[in-house]
């Protein structure tokens, strides 16, 4: 029995068992693209966000605070309506993988 659950939980530790971000993985997840780059652009402006894994969560901030895994999750194009500068900060969390790096783009809406 003891080398069932030993067998188990290196099954666990070389395959990953989700927890985004845990560490389960030495690999960070890719960063996410946000689209459009940094500039300035007449509102509305619809921001999209990609990632390059399967099964990757988005997580998103829009008011400049860091995102974090307990930030809103990215659901598709979102749109800026009012005037200002918004700074769109976004970051991957998958299983397997450590948290990605972070992705920032500043936008100045008129």
């Amino acid at each position: 029995m003891k080398s069932i659950v030993a067998a188990i939980v290196l099954l666990l530790i070389g395959v990953g068992c989700g927890g985004y971000g845990s560490g389960m993985g030495t690999t960070p997840a890719p960063a996410p693209q946000i689209s459009p780059v940094s500039g300035t652009y007449a509102t509305p402006l619809t921001v999209t966000i990609t990632d390059s894994l399967q099964n990757a969560v988005i997580y998103v901030t829009t008011d400049g605070t860091n995102p974090t895994l307990s930030s809103p999750v990215y659901r598709g194009p979102f749109a800026l309506t009012q005037p200002g500068i918004v700074q769109v900060k976004a970051l991957v969390g998958a299983g397997g993988y450590t948290t990605s790096a972070m992705t920032v783009a500043n936008f100045t809406l008129q």
